[in-house]
């Protein structure tokens, strides 16, 4: 790929215009949409000409945008114009989201060195595209996806050309500040939201609301809030040393901004619908005024208090009396919880060490009552049934800012962890963990280690939730999808199911993000402190068994992709130490051989659409595994001679065996490499015991040619097989891996040979050749087309196993007889 790449770049060198055009249409030609669904082979191609583009992009950078946006346009038509059949929706998303991901990988490498003109031309093109993804419903988790991808397009376009986002923004303000319409379009707006502003742009921006706020309809001002709140946040996560430089030396022009838009927010917010929904904007221009808000705490104290900050005072006061139920409306304690959450979120992002700093007073006074009224089960928190994510949005975000302020004296932890509280508690508690570990930390933020004890309380909820799902507990209604607001994370939805209790989330969902943790913190479930050697090895395997479990729910794809990276994860050489600690070697032995069987099983048993990606994932495992025994290398066959071992190593070969003769060049190309991976876990074990290679590994010398001739260039699925049967005829042993392999093999030959010998006829009778072909092949594959195209290939895979047969029929009829009458 990098001599490719080499090659490319002089080719540009000499004739930049049309080489980088020809890329840009052989990137085109190879999107989903114009190819059809994609395989792995194709897969690797977009790849490489992605990588491509981003490479030319640093030194094409306007012609590569050029090319991309207009690529992204002719994507978006095809849609508008009705070109999209149903069944061929997800071509048209992922080549969105191939185009959005490569233009945001550009921008994020643009040089500075492009020109007005050109900047001007791709930004106002790029723009127009981009607008049509922000005023997309959300229909479904791929929007979603397009959505948060086209966001961090926007990102990347406006750190390198602000000016020319800005003023499209400015535009729409003026626009709507002059015009009557009863239904403006606001997307112009909610660019705010998705753009990188340091303190000098956040100043430009918040001048411009000031100037335009006042003139604006009712029906704008709650997007421009909504939007001017997230854009604060993207910039103390962007740029969290400006907001603490701010703390230290205030920013005059800053203050003066949020100062003049604080009054004016104060002037709007007449009913308490309206205070609802520019209190939590309010704090935060409070926070962004240090000055003033320490003049306004301090009041509290008997210092003297500025007559022109009254209704500031005023406003803290009434947030704090708010806080408290039944001391005033409803609606008013639902604004004070929302406003005291962002009040708590920003303190964490000032350094602890500045333990004198006005807002950490400010905080104590109220977490208290918040805590109270946000974690109470026996009154829990709740808004109406249509704000139920984002209850759960606050929750989350009050729990972990909860966290970073006293991480020691948490009483929502001991909320959320109890078993006999809704689920709703449990899903925050799993979501919150979860952002600890994988936002960006700053430095006085408390790392996720101490609730390292709480790892059997997390276990428990795991096993439970496993078993409510796979047993099925969980009821089977359609689920209906809610979009999270503000989780930063913003890779998911929410999926409740249709009760009419508000804290009814989806065991489901609860599932795959405790999976999710799993992956991102594995010490947050294998911690067993103070316990003996056997209660470790029984908690890691019950942990273990249950991720194996999902892997096999194909009902639900996502949580099984995710129990299969939390398993790799897992089994990385540290982490397996930490197993057993007390015994590390016979546990491994134990616990990844029963992981090995029940996965070589399934596969052997075709019961695993996702054939080929579960081979890659099982290669990943069995690389692990052998970093880990080479670690362990003078103990490495401690414990190894346990039944389930043995078994393990059995379906294996049995597995590698049998997929041999699949059609898919993909799958026998993986099982011909994993080949080499028992012949280098021989290579550990035998030098321990004195252990020969023909006692663990009879087969070892053809294993290697096997997985040797995998890497050479192949040039056909019939050339591929006659190389693998050359080389199967060399084996001399019959293992009884091999032996059952070729049986299974035998099965299923006999099987689709009645079906062939019998086609025409069952073509004619209810399918049924369709059938026979889903029972032995359709399971092996991940689309199905025509019959005449399923047909096609039954008698290549019929081929293939006959081919097999015949290779391994000397060896193995050798030890027993032909299983049949």
């Amino acid at each position: 790929m990098l001599m490719c790449f080499e090659i490319f770049s002089t080719m540009v060198t000499q004739k930049p215009v049309e080489w980088v055009s020809a890329l840009i249409i052989r990137f085109e030609e190879q999107l989903p949409c114009r190819s059809g669904p994609q395989t792995t082979h194709s897969r690797i191609n977009v790849e490489q000409n992605k990588e491509s583009l981003i490479n030319i992009s640093k030194h094409k950078f306007s012609m590569v945008i050029s090319g991309l946006t207009r690529i992204l346009h002719s994507v978006n038509e095809m849609r508008t114009h009705g070109q999209i059949q149903p069944e061929f929706e997800n071509n048209f998303y992922e080549s969105q989201l191939i185009v959005l991901d490569t233009l945001e990988k550009c921008l994020s490498w643009q040089p500075k060195e492009t020109t007005r003109y050109d900047e001007a031309m791709n930004v106002k093109a790029l723009l127009k595209e981009l607008c049509q993804f922000i005023d997309m419903p959300n229909e479904n988790l791929m929007v979603v996806h397009l959505k948060n991808l086209a966001s961090k397009v926007l990102f990347a376009l406006s750190l390198n050309n602000f000016g020319a986002v800005f003023s499209r923004i400015s535009a729409r303000l003026e626009e709507l500040s002059k015009t009557n319409e009863e239904n403006p379009d606001f997307i112009d707006i909610e660019l705010v939201q998705h753009i990188n502003v340091d303190v000098g742009k956040l100043v430009k921006l918040l001048n411009e609301i000031n100037q335009k706020l006042k003139y604006l309809k009712k029906n704008a001002h709650h997007i421009l809030m909504v939007s001017l709140e997230k854009v604060i946040w993207s910039w103390m996560d962007t740029y969290p040393q400006e907001f603490m430089e701010l703390q230290k030396k205030p920013n005059e022009e800053l203050a003066d901004c949020c100062d003049r838009l604080f009054e004016l927010l104060d002037s709007f917010a007449e009913s308490n619908k309206k205070k609802a929904s520019v209190w939590p904007l309010q704090i935060m221009l409070l926070v962004l005024c240090p000055k003033i808000l320490e003049e306004i705490v301090n009041a509290d104290s008997g210092a003297p208090c500025s007559p022109r900050h009254f209704r500031k005072r005023q406003f803290v006061e009434s947030v704090k009396k708010a806080l408290v139920p039944h001391a005033t409306s409803k609606q008013l304690t639902e604004a004070a919880a929302m406003t005291c959450v962002k009040l708590c979120k920003c303190s964490t992002y000032i350094n602890i060490l500045d333990s004198n700093n006005v807002v950490f007073a400010l905080v104590q006074s109220v977490i208290s009552d918040l805590k109270f009224l946000l974690f109470n089960p026996s009154k829990p928190f709740s808004r109406s049934q249509s704000s139920l994510n984002q209850d759960i949005d606050l929750m989350i975000d009050c729990f972990v800012s909860c966290f970073r302020i006293n991480p020691h004296n948490n009483e929502a932890l001991k909320v959320c962890l109890n078993p006999n509280f809704p689920s709703t508690y449990h899903f925050v508690l799993v979501c919150s963990l979860y952002r600890i570990i994988t936002q960006p930390r700053l430095t006085w933020w408390p790392k996720i280690d101490i609730v390292y004890n709480k790892a059997p309380d997390l276990r428990c909820m795991f096993n439970d939730t496993v078993t409510k799902v796979t047993q099925g507990c969980v009821s089977h209604n359609p689920l209906r999808m809610i979009q999270s607001l503000t989780l930063k994370e913003k890779v998911s939805t929410l999926k409740f199911k249709e009760k009419s209790s508000e804290d009814s989330l989806s065991y489901k969902n609860l599932l795959l993000w405790m999976v999710r943790l799993i992956r991102a913190a594995p010490m947050l479930m294998l911690n067993n402190q103070g316990k003996t050697r056997h209660e470790i090895q029984s908690s890691t395997q019950e942990l273990i068994n249950g991720l194996v479990a999902l892997v096999h729910q194909t009902s639900m794809p996502d949580v099984s992709q995710e129990a299969m990276e939390a398993l790799l994860i897992l089994h990385q050489p540290d982490n397996i130490e930490m197993w057993n600690p007390e015994a590390p070697i016979n546990t491994f032995w134990d616990v990844s051989s029963q992981v090995l069987f029940s996965i070589s099983q399934k596969l052997i048993q075709h019961q695993i659409v996702n054939y080929c990606e579960l081979l890659k994932w099982l290669r990943e495992i069995l690389k692990c595994r052998n970093a880990f025994l080479l670690r362990n290398k003078d103990y490495a066959n401690l414990g190894s001679n346990v039944a389930v071992s043995r078994q393990a190593h059995i379906k294996l070969e049995v597995v590698f065996f049998m997929y041999l003769w699949s059609i898919e060049i993909d799958a026998v190309l993986v099982t011909m490499s994993c080949f080499v991976l028992l012949c280098e876990e021989t290579d550990i074990r035998r030098g321990q015991d004195d252990l020969s290679v023909t006692y663990l590994l009879p087969n070892y010398c053809v294993y290697q040619e096997l997985a040797a001739a995998s890497t050479v260039l192949t040039t056909g699925r019939a050339a591929l097989q006659k190389r693998i049967m050359a080389l199967l005829r060399k084996i001399e042993h019959c293992t009884q891996g091999c032996s059952q392999a070729w049986e299974d093999t035998f099965l299923n030959w006999e099987v689709v040979t009645k079906l062939l010998i019998s086609y025409p006829k069952t073509k004619l009778e209810e399918g049924q050749i369709c059938e026979g072909f889903h029972r032995t092949i359709g399971k092996r594959r991940a689309s199905h087309q025509s019959t005449e195209h399923d047909l096609e290939d039954q008698l290549n895979e019929w081929a293939n196993m006959t081919g097999f047969l015949c290779a391994l029929g000397g060896v193995c009829l050798q030890r027993k007889p032909l299983p049949r009458p």
